[in-house]
């Protein structure tokens, strides 16, 4: 079975193991993006978490990430055949005619005395906006620059990034109770933040704070002027022009593009001044990140094999009080968190997601049988896996709920348990919480 890795709420880069910790709002942005993975690459990953005893797992929110730049060029470059530009060469914005073949079903109105890029043109654009710089504009819906999602920006690092300094790794443990790195760690100085801001839409990142963006409080450290993160390349998005038209004077162009499921159509308005272009707007026109529903529906249908019932879908038992434990870090009785304790159905939702069912997860535990619906990372309650409930307590760490989706007891699906309510109706990890349905 094919796996994906997604990140938006819960996913990590380092093996599959299932999230036991909520970080704050700007991990939580990280989670949205998808990059297919082969089985190979999974299995290559460590599944460690001993040093965790916060009980966050590695499938939890990712604590950010600046991506490994030399690894997503990589994968720019092994796509570069199915999007490539026309290998003649990039004629400029003013040369050549629309070709036939444009695609103006798309539906682009051209403005007044305006004209429709020609192939050659769109061509240029995919290539332009497929640079780290500038794919990352694309992946929130917005009108004016203080709603730009900045985390999806620099995610990758936008191209601008550097290994981080011990200082920054110090930091960046400390700040998120963590015994350790477990993936890569790169980190931004605000200067070079600044100075692409400037480029890319004209404005600083303290300016567009000012303005009402939500910044990224959660990678920034003022003692080193930096945004700082562990890494991934998991938000790239391998966009391509399919349609674009100009005004009269040559001053901006509206593009439209499209990418994966996630954004899979855009459209973008970027001025065109003395050679240099600047992002005026995006909106997304479709794609999960829009609509759910369209989401919904695809999944729902992927769940006919499931092997939960569906009624569980359908009417979801979350009554259970969970206030004294949901985003805080509680330890509860771990010698009450047994197998036979976990036995049945179990739901989580990730509340900072909104209503998209890509997130959810439905554990079911029948014996010594575990089946998981999680379709972030492509479990459809399918299968049935051997699990097992590891106490971890002599080495003073919580108890590891593993799922052996291999087959094997290496790189398990895993969540650290902090404690199991009294009435066993709900468990939670760090900041997750699990209602028994």
């Amino acid at each position: 079975m094919r796996k994906k890795l997604a990140v938006l709420a819960g996913v990590c880069v380092l093996g599959l193991c299932a999230g036991c910790g909520q970080q704050a709002d700007g991990a939580a942005q990280d989670r949205g993006q998808e990059q297919e993975i082969s089985e190979a690459d999974v299995s290559e990953a460590e599944n460690d978490g001993e040093g965790d005893q916060s009980g966050d797992g590695v499938l939890s929110d990712e604590a950010g990430g600046m991506a490994d730049e030399a690894g997503a060029a990589e994968k720019e470059a092994d796509s570069g055949d199915a999007q490539s530009a026309d290998d003649g060469g990039q004629p400029g914005l003013e040369s050549g005619e629309p070709s036939p073949s444009v695609n103006e079903e798309k539906g682009l109105e051209i403005p007044e005395n305006g004209r429709r890029l020609t192939e050659e043109e769109l061509a240029e654009y995919t290539e332009w906006i497929q640079e780290f710089s500038n794919y990352g504009f694309l992946l929130s819906d917005w009108k004016s620059p203080e709603q730009i999602d900045l985390y999806q920006v620099f995610y990758s690092s936008a191209g601008v990034g550097r290994p981080g300094t011990e200082e920054e790794k110090q930091a960046h443990l400390a700040r998120w109770n963590y015994a350790e790195i477990e993936t890569d760690f790169g980190a931004i100085d605000k200067a070079a933040v600044d100075a692409l801001l400037l480029e890319k839409v004209g404005f600083t990142y303290d300016e567009l704070v000012e303005k009402g963006s939500e910044g990224m409080k959660d990678w920034y450290y003022a003692e080193t002027d930096s945004f700082c993160s562990e890494s991934g390349d998991t938000n790239y998005c391998l966009f391509g022009c399919t349609d674009g038209v100009m005004n009269a004077d040559g001053t901006a162009v509206t593009l439209q593009f499209d990418g994966d499921d996630w954004v899979r159509t855009c459209e973008v308005k970027v001025s065109v001044e003395s050679g240099h272009r600047r992002f005026l707007g995006n909106h997304i026109v479709e794609g999960w990140i829009r609509d759910t529903e369209t989401f919904s529906e695809t999944h729902t249908e992927e769940r006919g094999d499931c092997l939960i019932n569906a009624a569980v879908f359908e009417n979801l038992n979350m009554d259970a009080d969970t206030s004294a434990v949901e985003n805080t870090y509680v330890l509860g009785d771990w010698g009450k968190i047994t197998k036979e304790a976990l036995q049945g159905v179990w739901y989580y939702h990730p509340k900072d997601v909104g209503d998209s069912e890509e997130y959810d997860v439905v554990l079911q535990f029948d014996g010594d049988k575990a089946v998981v619906y999680y379709p972030a990372v492509e479990f459809y309650g399918d299968t049935y896996y051997e699990w097992d409930v590891v106490d971890r307590s002599s080495r003073g760490l919580c108890p590891e709920l593993a799922i052996y989706w291999r087959g094997t007891k290496e790189g398990e699906l895993a969540w650290y348990i902090l404690g199991i309510s009294e009435e066993r109706d709900y468990f939670w990890c760090n900041g997750e919480v699990f209602y028994k349905q």
